[in-house]
């Protein structure tokens, strides 16, 4: 079957997927499209923190396991400035060689690439399956990626394969991206009127642990432990977020909450940093807790998947990246993964976001030949 890129890029840029409301009915369009294809449909619901219905998908086609996984998510950032935007940034329009609308490039476009290269395919064509995976939340927290990491069999069955994670890099060869850690950190005051002098302002308690934390992002951007020169830039910094969520000014501020983030690289032991804040917490009274951990993605510069990519894109250059994917679920699992797709990265997340036309095409093509050589020919 034959399907129009920027027909379906254009319906699926129609649905406000943002990540705070529900992916389910553009999620169940998508399930629609693949069955036409042939695909065996495996759903995955669950609800996010805030009790709203989520939906991520792995359809599979042809018979066996391993095979070649194509990887996107269908959440979107929200259309911030909605007022700056030409048109409404969920009604797509195409100008001048150009598809507009939120998530065109960050990632429905991408998405519906894979989508049309594998309708090029029956499942009596392949020796090996391809399957396209479909999550929710990739925007917010991976949450979506590392449920289907855990619960998807179909997801199983594919990681012993190859994947392809479909973020836009214009069809570079992206073999590498860093990670992401999240630790929060919090202090307790007494709520009072300032006046009475009977109040406890927890920031007063989160003062001297912010000092260190300030010592500790300084030696992050600076140790050579703690850079990895196959990124640019090297190092990561110890990011740091606080907020009492105080209501005025003339209430002693009850909590004071920081967070800290920080990117992972390979071969970076982050380890000492950590059990360095987690001792200067304890220290000053406080409260400390991981609540996030997505590892890199690092799959070999000479692995098979690496230069058969390669070779199918003509590049004679591979890639890293500073930001994160769904590979820091996936990669859990599945370690022959890198990430290719089309569009500009410097276009998501913006006003007006576009992604070429040319570039949706070339997706279409590029992926239609990692299918024929991966699972038709079974070539490695």
């Amino acid at each position: 079957m034959v399907l129009d890129v920027v027909k379906l890029t254009k319906e699926l840029v129609n649905y406000n997927s943002t990540s705070q409301l529900s992916n389910v009915p553009v999620t169940r369009h998508i399930a629609k499209v693949l069955k036409s294809l042939g695909f065996a449909i495996e759903e995955l619901p669950y609800a996010d923190v805030n009790g709203v219905d989520k939906l991520s998908i792995v359809g599979k086609l042809g018979e066996g396991t391993g095979g070649l996984s194509l990887m996107s998510h269908d959440d979107v950032v929200p259309a911030t400035n909605a007022a700056d935007w030409t048109g409404s940034p969920f009604e797509a329009r195409v100008s001048k060689g150009k598809l507009y609308g939120r998530g065109a490039t960050d990632m429905k476009g991408p998405l519906a690439a894979s989508i049309c290269a594998a309708a090029r395919f029956k499942a009596k064509d392949l020796q090996i399956p391809v399957y396209i995976v479909v999550t929710a939340d990739e925007e917010i927290s991976a949450a979506g990626a590392f449920d289907v990491t855990k619960r998807s069999n179909f997801f199983q069955e594919a990681s012993g394969g190859y994947g392809l994670i479909c973020e836009p890099t214009r069809m570079n060869v992206v073999y590498a991206h860093k990670g992401g850690l999240a630790m929060r950190i919090a202090s307790k005051g007494r709520a009072a009127h300032t006046s009475t002098l009977k109040g406890v302002n927890a920031n007063l308690k989160m003062i001297p642990f912010l000092n260190e934390m300030k010592k500790i992002n300084d030696l992050a951007l600076t140790a050579k432990r703690y850079g990895n020169d196959e990124f640019k830039p090297a190092h990561s910094e110890w990011s740091i977020s606080i907020n009492d969520h105080n209501v005025a000014m003339n209430i002693s501020p009850v909590e004071s909450v920081c967070r800290i983030g920080y990117r992972l690289m390979p071969n970076v032991d982050v380890a000492p940093l950590i059990a360095r804040t987690k001792k200067c917490a304890k220290k000053h009274g406080l409260t400390c807790e991981i609540s996030h951990v997505g590892q890199p993605l690092y799959t070999p510069p000479d692995s098979p998947l690496v230069r058969t990519a390669l070779k199918i894109t003509g590049k004679r250059k591979t890639q890293t990246v500073p930001y994160g994917t769904d590979g820091i679920a996936f990669c859990a699992k599945m370690k022959q993964m890198i990430v290719i797709g089309p569009g500009d990265i410097a276009q998501a997340h913006t006003v007006d976001e576009w992604i070429e036309l040319e570039q949706l095409r070339k997706g279409v093509e590029i992926y239609s030949r990692f299918i024929e050589h991966i699972c038709v020919k079974g070539l490695p």
